[in-house]
């Protein structure tokens, strides 16, 4: 697992990791039916409804709290040798603390695979209302792709349909521009699947393309206008918006890698990356999210439900969401969010249920959000 320290004589802090271990691809493209899950041992249940009535230590941020946070935020800025960052703590019963270094305060930041959770709450949405189920199979909807009879949209959602993800084609790398759903399908035809779905788990962007074509399917609107409408018009937050295929990004603050900008376009992800914000709207993001404002409350614990390992210790994926128990000096407390990381930038959005607490960090280039959300959730430690 990657570590960063901060500096020295504090500890060393964990980072989430959105992948896992490379392995050839099968070839199974005829599995009789789903398999038995046979990875590490999946995270023990997650009691989502219990940890949400912990109470906070306090409401909102105290002036020695506030303080902290900035330091905190001075001291990652640094260490990361980040470009740019931008960052938002959420405590319960205040207004969330923001701060912004190395870009303009009217400029949005690009969250990467974070945006995985507005996919996989539209597409909760779509099964809330009766337009589609989480088992429905994924043949249902898009053309053939391996043992597309087998896969199930909670398979996509989880990473346990074990298809190749495209973006890690050698082709499509030296390319390096968007794919359109049937070269999607031919990546994954020609490549085959790691294992029989169900078996094993392995994170795949391109799960989250033919999700993205589900939601099309089903709802008749682009991907983004169906995200927008479903999802992030439930939410108060107003400095955010799902990136169209065709948008300027004008607005956006530039991916940055050690030489300058990178050749990475936001708009390439879109249904496994495509969300644009500052801080302070992902905090209120979370917020709606966990409070039941944008899904039902009945809703939230099925995302949670079943945890596979990902590559790292302690860190877990459910239905769109990441759950890492993170070290802390008081004990490892439990985040649930997910992470984003692409050439040129990094992000985290994470809910602590034991504080009642939401972090929101994103920079450009290449340091740590995961140890810059960590410290910055530490900061509120201290009293």
């Amino acid at each position: 697992m990657t570590t960063i320290r901060i500096k020295p004589g504090m500890l060393v802090l964990s980072l989430w990791m959105a992948g896992c271990a490379v392995a050839e691809p099968s070839g199974l493209d005829a599995c009789p039916a789903p398999a038995a899950y046979v990875g590490p041992p999946m995270r023990d249940n997650l009691s989502l409804s219990a940890l949400t009535r912990a109470t906070a230590n306090q409401s909102g941020f105290s002036s020695s709290e506030v303080l902290r946070l900035g330091t905190a935020f001075d001291t990652a800025f640094g260490a990361t040798n980040a470009r740019s960052m931008t960052a938002a703590v959420w405590q319960d019963g205040g207004e969330s603390w923001t701060e912004q270094q190395g870009a303009p305060q009217d400029q949005l930041y690009y969250w990467a695979s974070v945006e995985k959770i507005i996919t996989a709450l539209t597409v909760m949405q779509l099964d809330a209302t009766g337009r589609l189920s989480l088992d429905d199979p994924v043949s249902a909807f898009v053309g053939y792709v391996p043992n597309s009879d087998r896969i199930t949209l909670r398979m996509l959602l989880n990473h346990t349909s074990v298809l190749f993800s495209a973006n890690e084609d050698p082709g499509q790398r030296a390319r390096s521009g968007p794919l359109t759903l049937s070269e999607e399908l031919e990546i994954l035809t020609r490549r085959g699947p790691y294992a029989c779905p169900g078996a094993v788990w392995r994170y795949s962007n391109s799960g989250y393309a033919l999700l993205g074509a589900v939601i099309e399917e089903i709802n008749g609107d682009p991907y983004h206008v169906a995200a927008t409408d479903l999802i992030l018009s439930r939410s108060r937050a107003r400095g955010l918006r799902m990136i169209s295929p065709d948008d300027p990004l004008d607005d956006i603050v530039p991916l940055a890698g050690p030489a300058g900008p990178t050749a990475f376009r936001p708009t390439y992800a879109q249904t496994a990356g495509g969300l644009v914000a500052d801080a302070g709207s992902m905090s209120v993001l979370l917020q709606d999210i966990f409070s039941g404002r944008i899904v039902h409350e009945r809703q939230l614990p099925e995302m949670i439900d079943d945890l596979f390992p990902m590559g790292s210790p302690g860190v877990w994926y459910g239905l769109g969401v990441m759950v890492s128990d993170v070290p802390a000096e008081r004990g490892p407390t439990t985040w649930i969010g997910h992470s984003g990381e692409v050439e040129g930038g990094r992000a985290v959005i994470a809910y602590v249920p034991s504080r009642q607490a939401i972090v929101a960090v994103a920079l450009t280039r290449e340091g740590s959000a995961e140890a810059t959300a960590n410290l910055l959730i530490s900061a509120l430690d201290q009293d």
